[in-house]
């Protein structure tokens, strides 16, 4: 399959002729291709790869990440559920000598089942991205405002990366052909990995710890799931003299994933032969006998660090390229995701003209904070596992540990609060005096609220048989959503739309199709019968009034102009203020080109 260039349905700013160009066409990358068609910003995506991936990686789509997705479809969303695993293999994480031989603990996952319908109308997904990156690619290849240019290496950032950068323009090299281009854009979202050239381009540097351990990871085939019946599980760790490392299932169908562990000098895949993983392999799940196919190896280093910066000029990093995560808890590609849907609708406004350049800035003060929890409780969690696995090879069981299986190591996989409950504090809210409220457990639990700074929270609205989420009446504009007699509300969102030229949509809940079936929405939003709150494009509320005001125009478009920084005249993205996210959550050889051709590398997946 190839993708095709086609002509742009782009906004109306004069910048957002010119395509964004996002380096890096894994998970991330091509979310972030999906969420700026939506917003109809054109782009280009750059992959040095062939195609999409054929090794297994990152498993786990939460729900967030499934809310998210269903902004670009059924075609993409459907499709991604399509892929889910049972949900008992979902529930727990177990230790073991052997994937079939003695258990010495298990612990709970059930955050990788999700949360259930009063708090989102998305399940999460448990597969392999070699399924579900390809959901996306060919959601990007139908899509007119998406260029896919695979197999082409970026070679050069020639320009973006300064603070008073008006555009960008890179170099890259058609990997099969040796043939050189430069392409020019409105602006450069980095994508492109943990090892980002983009980000070493920059000079950004990374805080945190790398190579915390280093790992073998082999995608083979094998008769196991029928030995498993009495035991499923989504990890499987073991422990032995022969064998350490982690086992993954993988839809189920005799697929697995194998990670080992390995000291850095034998962190080289011309040690490992396939009669070798065979081996390991057979040691691992202790099965003798057991017949195993080979289908694909890599290697890689565990590494626990944030960029310092997230933004430089007309840059901005994306997904691993800004924070690299260990994978003992699930959240690197759904805090990737997370990521990318915060700054794209913020790029998208100043491209056409909707906002201040400092908008942008708010990415990186609202994203790092809940980067920097992820990355520490993931390798919390990892820490305390080896803690777990060093007693057991001991031969002391787990009774060195019981404080890390009782705290710590349940959040692996319970991780509501941070998937939900992150609460922003930045120039793009407009704070209402009030504070969220807190769960015990602010990275496990989750409190709905619609206190300015949190995620617009979910409620069932219309007919029963045919149920409408609020989350469904958010889309590409500001979104008012006011309470039944919040009349006036909406009155002033009509005229301050039209007075400042900024797309809102408005709702009374109430009205028609809208109904309050259970009538909760004003106790949940925190609203009397009059009030309203205005959501941002991704989801979260920037404002809220309890009841009606005289001055209700006023008001709202004071609101909307602090959010959106409306006066602003700056031309580069800077890096974010100081301001804290809480967590409880050279010119070019070529024109500029308003269309650009498809690489003849643009393969489809394998």
């Amino acid at each position: 399959m190839t993708a095709q260039s086609r002509p742009s349905a782009g906004g109306t700013g004069e910048a957002s002729t010119r395509p964004v160009l996002i380096a890096g066409g894994g998970p991330v990358g091509l979310a972030t291709a999906l969420e700026l068609a939506r917003f109809g910003v054109r782009s280009v995506v750059i992959e040095q790869r062939p195609g999409t991936s054929d090794h297994p990686k990152t498993r786990f789509l939460n729900s967030r990440t499934l809310e998210i997705a269903r902004g670009w479809g059924n075609q993409v969303a459907g499709r991604l559920r399509g892929l889910d695993c049972a949900p008992e293999w979902k529930n727990s994480i177990r230790l073991l000598d052997s994937v079939v031989g003695n258990e010495r603990v298990s612990f709970p996952t059930r955050g990788f089942a999700g949360p259930g319908s009063q708090i989102t109308p998305t399940e999460p997904v448990m597969s392999s991205q070699d399924r579900f990156e390809p959901v996306l690619f060919d959601a990007a290849v139908a899509d007119p405002h998406i260029t896919l240019r695979f197999g082409n290496r970026v070679e050069a950032l020639l320009r973006g990366g300064e603070p008073d950068a008006t555009d960008v323009a890179v170099a890259t090299t058609d990997v099969a052909t040796g043939e050189n281009t430069t392409l020019e854009g409105a602006a450069l979202i980095a994508a492109d990995g943990s090892d980002s050239f983009i980000r070493r381009a920059l000079h950004i540097r990374r805080a945190g710890r790398r190579g915390v351990a280093h790992f073998i990871n082999c995608y083979f085939r094998a008769g196991l799931e029928s030995s498993l019946a009495n035991r499923p599980a989504n990890f499987y760790l073991v422990s032995s003299e022969v064998a350490t490392g982690a086992f993954q299932p993988l839809c189920f169908d005799n697929r697995w994933l194998c990670q080992i562990a390995v000291s850095p000098d034998d962190w080289d895949l011309a040690n490992f032969s396939n009669e070798r993983l065979t081996e390991w392999i057979r040691q691992g799940t202790g099965v003798a006998d057991l017949e195993v196919e080979i289908l694909a190896t890599t290697r890689w280093r565990m590494n626990a660090t944030v960029a310092e910066q997230f933004t430089r000029g007309k840059v901005v990093l994306c997904g691993d390229a800004a924070h690299q995560l260990p994978p003992t808890g699930g959240l690197g590609v759904n805090t990737g995701i997370q990521g990318m849907h915060n700054v794209v609708w913020k790029l998208a406004y100043v491209l056409d003209g909707h906002a201040g350049e400092p908008l942008v800035h708010t990415y990186e003060t609202e994203r790092k904070n809940p980067a920097r929890w992820a990355v520490e409780q993931s390798l919390d969690n990892y820490y305390s596992i080896e803690k777990i696995r060093a007693s057991m090879l001991a031969g002391h069981g787990t009774e060195a540990d019981p404080v890390d299986v009782a705290t710590t190591v349940r959040r692996w996989g319970n991780q509501l609060g941070i998937e939900f409950g992150t609460v922003y504090d930045s120039g793009a809210i407009v704070p209402d005096g009030s504070a969220a409220p807190q769960a015990d457990d602010p990275y496990s639990g989750y409190v709905p609220s619609a206190t300015p700074g949190c995620r617009a929270p979910h409620l069932w609205l219309g007919n029963p048989q045919s149920p409408l989420s609020t989350l469904d009446l958010i889309g590409t504009s500001l979104t008012l959503l006011a309470a039944e007699h919040g009349h006036g509300w909406i009155a002033a969102a009509d005229e301050v739309a039209n007075r400042l030229d900024v797309p809102i949509a408005r709702y009374r809940i109430g009205s028609e199709g809208l109904q309050d079936r259970d009538g909760r929405f004003c106790d949940l939003y925190g609203l009397a019968p009059d009030g309203a709150v205005l959501i941002r494009p991704d989801g979260y509320v920037a404002w809220r009034s309890a009841s009606t005001s005289t001055h209700a125009s006023s008001e709202l478009s004071d609101a909307i102009k602090t959010l959106l920084h409306l006066g602003s005249h700056h031309h580069a993205i800077q890096p974010g203020s100081t301001r804290a996210t809480r967590p409880v959550q050279t010119t070019s050889a070529h024109p500029p080109k308003t269309r650009v051709a498809k690489s003849r590398n643009c393969h489809g997946h394998r």
